[in-house]
Formats: structure tokens, sequence, C-alpha cells
């Protein structure tokens, strides 16, 4: 990454660093911190991430490899397990689902790089998921939600309540990235591996926060209609921050106006 971008980039977590963590954090850190312990402890999902994590390594510069499909599977995970535990589903059927959401989550993005991604990451996800033992139906439900997980497209429904469940947590996990995690990590990424100029992205900033600030109306599980709508608007208060920055930068400083040409 350009040696100016790095610096975009820590100047964005500095800023980012004076907001306050999300109360969905908070509200569930105990779901959360249950959820990582899984991640890090079960064998399926231990076999799982041995397969997958070195690939998401190697798109990292796509801005969504191995450190957003990680976020997405943690969340993912738990909103399963909030929305379960509403439900009042018996813990087995619990832990299941919320292994099944992890690994959705993991895989989600693995295919980041091409178009149509999402249709092709789920049948590349259902190629790899037939050596592990993870049911047909499983593979299914895992496939569908990977599917469904794109913004602004209308989702295909599942038969399966548990599938749709799944498949909602998916999204939304997914969405709470659009929030801090868009400024602090996604966008640099994004602009150096499609060569953007800092003119390119002025041009595009007001643009790109007008579409995250969409997303707050399209939350699909009840958890992430109530909390998701935080993270976005922190993802949109620090976009505006970083916006008025470039601007500043480009206005006043040579170097950053020649970089933008």
């Amino acid at each position: 990454m350009d040696e100016r971008l790095k610096a975009l980039k820590r100047t964005a977590e500095y800023l980012a660093s004076k907001y306050k963590v999300p109360e969905f954090y908070s509200h569930f850190y105990h779901q959360h911190a249950k959820v990582r312990h899984i991640y890090f402890s079960d064998p399926l999902i231990q076999l799982v991430r041995e397969r997958v994590e070195p690939e998401l390594k190697q798109v990292e510069d796509l801005g969504h490899g191995l450190y957003h499909s990680r976020k997405v599977s943690w969340d993912c995970g738990t909103l399963l397990s909030i929305e379960l535990l509403a439900a009042s589903r018996r813990s087995s059927l619990q832990k299941r689902l919320v292994i099944l959401g992890i690994i959705a989550g993991l895989f989600h993005d693995i295919c980041r790089h091409q178009d149509n991604h999402a249709e092709v990451g789920a049948r590349k996800t259902a190629e790899i998921l037939k050596d592990f033992p993870i049911s047909s139906d499983e593979v299914t439900m895992i496939c569908r939600a990977i599917r469904n997980h794109e913004a602004f497209v209308k989702p295909v429904p599942c038969t399966d309540p548990y599938g749709q469940l799944l498949s909602d947590c998916l999204y939304d996990a997914d969405k709470f990235r659009w929030g801090i995690d868009t400024f602090t990590h996604t966008l640099w990424y994004m602009i150096n591996n499609q060569k953007l100029t800092l003119f390119d992205l002025l041009k595009r900033f007001p643009w790109g926060i007008a579409g995250i600030q969409r997303i707050s109306w399209t939350f699909r599980t009840p958890t992430g209609k109530q909390f998701g709508p935080e993270i976005i608007e922190q993802g949109v208060a620090l976009g505006r921050e970083i916006y008025q920055h470039l601007r500043n930068l480009v206005a006043n400083d040579d170097q950053y106006y020649n970089y933008s040409h």
C-alpha cells in the first residue's frame, strides 16, 4: 500500500478511536465472546479454517479477506445465538446453527474478486464443503445465505425457517461491517487495489456515504434492526470526517494535490 494511503488509514483509525463501542458489542459482549471461543476451539471450525483462511489471506488486499470475513463470522454467530435464544430453541441446535453461521461468514466473500461474487462464491463453497462432516441440507443453508448476502439485491426466500434465519443473520453481520470498518480498513485496501487517485476518491465519496446510509433500512433480523442503524450512523459520521480531511489535504498540500491527478 502507498505510504500516503497508509498515513490516511492511520488518520482514519485515530478518528475512529473517538467513537464509543456500538451497543451491539457491549450489550451482547458475553454472547460475542462465546462465539469467538467456538471459532478458535471447535474441531469442525478448525478444519474449515485450515482450508479457507490461507485463501482469504491471499485476497486481503481487496479489503474483504480474512480480517473482514472473520469479523462477519463472529457477528453472524452472535446474531444467531441471540435470535435462537429469543425463540427458546434447544442448546444443541443453537450451537450447531452458530457453527454453520461461522462457516457461512468465513466463506461469504471467498470469490469477492469475481463478478457475481455471491453466486460464484456459493458454488465454490458447496464444492469445498463436500469434503467436510456437514450434511447436504446444512451445505444448502450455508450456500443460500451466501447467495443472499449482497446489498440492494432482492434475496431468494428460504423454505426452511432455520435456513432463513441463517441467511438473515449473515446479511446483517456483513452489513455491520459497513460502519466504522468501512473507513478504517476496507476503503483503503479497495483504493489501493483499484489504483484510485485521491481525486477519484473525493468524487465518489458523497455517493459512497449515501449508499452506506441506505443500508440502515435493510437489516433483516430483529436484533439487526435494533442495533444495526447505530453502527451505520457511526460509519457515516466517520466518513464525513474523513471526507472533510481529504478535501483539506488536497486543497492545502501540493503533495496530495499532485497525487490526486
